[in-house]
């Protein structure tokens, strides 16, 4: 094994939570943030895609569906198979397999381009399962919670840039240039990961049966439950906020990109500062961040007049919502472990979210509750999601398990 290769294999196991984490954890969500952006760039390209493809803007919206439907069974049919290797090469290779797909899709027929959207998003998600087990392997003890939110800010970044991005870039260039550009990004992770990240080995292969045991955790599906409802709380707002911005607020629509800009800023503040405080125990900051979460929906949906109590409530909504990711998975990986099966729920469950919250408000604004109605509503699933709490705080010994996630035990990272 090359000398380099120890030293920086060792630099990692060393890491304590005060330190910061290391540049490859960066360099895999950076993946991440390029394969994500490509996902909510669809969305603000709906109007240019429908016209130069020739279809309606509501088939056009198939992309999004699409993508999210790849996402759901990606981490099964690709990331627990891929586990066994060494995640250098899958990762890098997923990211090449990713561009490849969008590439064919942007040059060719609209039945192509759908499918290879759901192709798409089966690469992404795999390689988002992928990149928390290797994260939780690399990062080990403490800082862990820290690792697995450095992965979820390219989540965070991806979602909270990808719209106004994509609105830029619609006004700069054609939207199959916007794809090619993100493209380019996504090889270059790729080829940052081949050069960069140290070469260690896949997880053993285990018997379907025992692969699918922590499934039966039913801590496990609370944690998901939490997760599941409090992001698909935010999205069901979130997909609205530029028309929301428009037509209700009135605010100008040269404006509006910058306003999504200033949430997405929120989304990493809060990303980080999530990532810190999650090592104190990740049901507190949960429960601090969906009560921070359901006040800002609130407040928008109460006074979607006011500007300045709009971008209040944004900045709320973004510094928790979906920012609370890396608490969620910290909380899972805690009542359930790393096992590969468990790598591959938490973005399935992230999905999923995202896909019940844009679908489930798009019925809701077509059934005649209004263009304010996905705010409140969510402002429900959020509340739903305190009360999956519940029972880590009425629990001492399950509360202590869950708050442990600060210091679970380091699972070895052998060199192949």
């Amino acid at each position: 094994m090359p000398e380099t290769t120890i030293r920086r294999l060792e630099s990692v196991r060393t890491v304590t939570p005060r330190e910061r984490v290391p540049a490859i954890i960066w360099l895999i969500a950076g993946g991440i943030f390029a394969m994500v952006t490509s996902e909510f760039m669809a969305a603000g390209l709906l109007p240019s895609i429908a016209d130069g493809v020739g279809v309606s803007i509501g088939a056009a919206a198939l992309l999004i569906s699409g993508f999210a439907a790849g996402q759901v069974v990606g981490p099964w049919l690709l990331g627990m198979p891929l586990s066994r290797f060494g995640p250098r090469v899958v990762l890098a290779g997923l990211l090449v397999a990713f561009a490849a797909a969008q590439v064919i899709g942007v040059i060719s027929p609209w039945t192509v381009m759908l499918s290879m959207r759901v192709v798409s998003g089966a690469l992404m998600s795999a390689y988002f399962a992928i990149a928390l087990g290797t994260a939780t392997r690399l990062v080990p003890g403490a800082a862990q919670p820290r690792a697995t939110a450095t992965i979820f800010a390219g989540v965070t970044i991806g979602t909270a840039l990808g719209l106004p991005l994509a609105t830029f870039a619609g006004q700069a260039v054609t939207w199959q240039w916007a794809f090619h550009i993100d493209t380019i990004a996504v090889l270059a992770a790729a080829a940052a990961i081949i050069i960069f990240v140290p070469s260690i080995v896949g997880t053993p292969t285990l018997p379907v049966r025992q692969m699918l045991r922590p499934l039966a955790n039913r801590r496990l599906w609370l944690t998901l439950a939490t997760a599941g409802l409090s992001i698909g709380g935010t999205l069901l707002g979130f997909a609205f906020f530029p028309t929301i911005l428009e037509r209700v607020t009135g605010v100008e629509p040269t404006l509006v990109p910058w306003l999504l800009a200033l949430y997405g800023a929120a989304s990493v503040l809060g990303n980080w500062a999530v990532g810190r405080l999650t090592s104190r125990g990740p049901a507190r900051v949960l429960a601090i961040g969906l009560v921070v979460l359901a006040a800002g929906l609130l407040a928008f949906w109460a006074a979607p007049t006011s500007l300045p109590v709009v971008i209040l409530a944004m900045i709320a909504i973004g510094v928790s919502g979906v920012s609370l990711n890396s608490a969620h998975a910290a909380r899972t990986i805690a009542a359930a472990g790393q096992h590969p099966a468990i790598m591959s729920m938490l973005p399935t469950v992230v999905t999923g979210g995202i896909l019940l919250g844009t679908s489930l408000g798009s019925v809701v604004v077509d059934s005649g509750l209004g263009l304010l109605a996905p705010l409140w509503i969510g402002v429900l699933f959020v509340l739903a999601a305190l009360l999956t709490l519940i029972p880590d705080a009425l629990d001492k010994r399950g509360a202590t398990v869950l708050d442990q996630a600060a210091n679970p035990a380091p699972t070895p990272c052998p060199v192949a």
